[in-house]
């Protein structure tokens, strides 16, 4: 559950660099036209760039329970890391690319794998795999784990940290690390019971 923070890190560090980021915006449509952009239009991507995030959530909201049938719960959380892996690539190299466009994209698909993975996917697969007397505490790790998330994301948000001028792109990437860990952990845990038995009807691999 350690990597419930991760997504919530994103959520809270991109408001730090929200200068350096805006500043990125007017300076890259400048590069492209010659001519700057208003102020007005500066804060209507801005709107777009945090907007994103929620959108994507109801999208990965919006498909998470078909996945978690279809796949099963254990693989929706393996594949959702794809999710969170371009985003950083996307974030990550935006800047080199001098495209803010991809840092709004990236902001999508960081809120679709929340939308699937947090909000749905992850607190359903420690429920159903947690041992009954644990159930309880180990489905309220979830809410711990995202409180973190958002006190890390402002701790290496900081501009002595990962908040300067020229280190956000990383900072937006940083969320990329625990997703590549958790490719390699998940592979060594178990699917779901529930999954096995109601979903796969496999009594022998649920036991």
């Amino acid at each position: 559950n350690a990597f419930t923070f991760p997504r919530v890190l994103h959520l809270s560090s991109t408001a730090l660099p929200l200068q350096h980021i805006q500043r990125f915006m007017n300076e890259t449509w400048l590069e492209r036209t010659g001519a700057p952009l208003d102020s007005n239009v500066i804060l209507l991507l801005w709107s777009f760039t945090v907007s994103a995030y929620p959108l994507g959530g109801l999208s990965g909201a919006i498909a998470a329970g078909p996945m978690a049938i279809v796949l099963g719960r254990k693989t929706s959380l393996l594949l959702n890391n794809v999710f969170v892996i371009i985003a950083a690539v996307l974030s990550g190299f935006s800047r080199m690319a001098k495209s803010f466009e991809m840092i709004i994209l990236s902001r999508f698909f960081t809120g679709l794998n929340a939308g699937m993975k947090i909000m749905n996917i992850q607190p359903m697969y420690l429920a159903e795999s947690a041992p009954k007397k644990l159930r309880g505490a180990v489905a309220l790790t979830s809410a711990s784990f995202t409180a973190l998330g958002l006190v890390l994301g402002q701790v290496v948000g900081l501009r002595e940290l990962l908040g300067a001028e020229n280190s956000w792109p990383l900072l937006l990437a940083s969320n990329a690390v625990p997703a590549l860990i958790q490719l390699v952990a998940l592979p060594w845990f178990p699917e779901s019971p529930r999954y096995l038995l109601i979903d796969r009807g496999d009594k022998e691999s649920c036991i």
